[in-house]
């Protein structure tokens, strides 16, 4: 079950830590959904609109970035993502998602929304069960013990750059929670 009022505590402590709250879409042009879905996941397509649902708020914040409708700055929003996943403990087809994104600090930016997000889960639990895992060369997870609470990472398409960042994932999160 999403837990609401945790979706609430965390859009408050990023607020506090300086990340503006706003709307994005959820629904993206296949060109936006392409950048971070993989190759080989098929989108969700709603063909009356000719545009895909969106697995993250990532692909929102994109979408308004490339029609120059988001300034450079630091953001946060909660939308529902659409997977092609199984369903299982950690995994579902849709899900609410706080996405993070920093377009102004990119060198910094990385450090600075992990920390942040760090920050935010000892809220929940206990520092010595959470960990960094590099994922790649610029993608990094936070896992709780071996589950994944959220992933981070640098992106760049054409000339836009960005960091992005998990804020908090339910019901993954909740599920946890649940069983310690």
């Amino acid at each position: 079950m999403i837990d609401y009022n945790l979706l609430n505590k965390a859009i408050d402590f990023y607020s506090e830590k300086g990340y503006q709250r706003i709307e994005v879409p959820w629904m993206v042009t296949e060109e936006v959904d392409s950048i971070t879905r993989p190759k080989d996941v098929k989108p969700f397509v709603v063909n009356e609109k000719n545009k895909n649902l969106i697995a993250s708020g990532e692909q929102g914040f994109l979408y308004l970035m490339m029609k120059g409708q988001l300034p450079p700055g630091k953001y946060q929003t909660l939308t529902p993502c659409f997977r092609n996943d199984i369903h299982d403990f950690e995994h579902s087809k849709q899900f609410m998602k706080i996405e993070l994104i920093n377009t102004i600090s990119i060198v910094e930016g990385i450090s600075e929304i992990m920390s942040a997000s760090l920050e935010f889960f000892e809220t929940i639990f206990d520092l010595k069960d959470l960990k960094f895992i590099l994922n790649g060369n610029t993608e990094y997870d936070i896992n709780f013990k071996d589950i994944e609470l959220g992933s981070y990472g640098y992106r760049k398409y054409k000339h836009l750059e960005w960091i992005y960042g998990t804020g908090l994932a339910e019901p993954r999160t909740s599920r946890i929670i649940k069983q310690i």
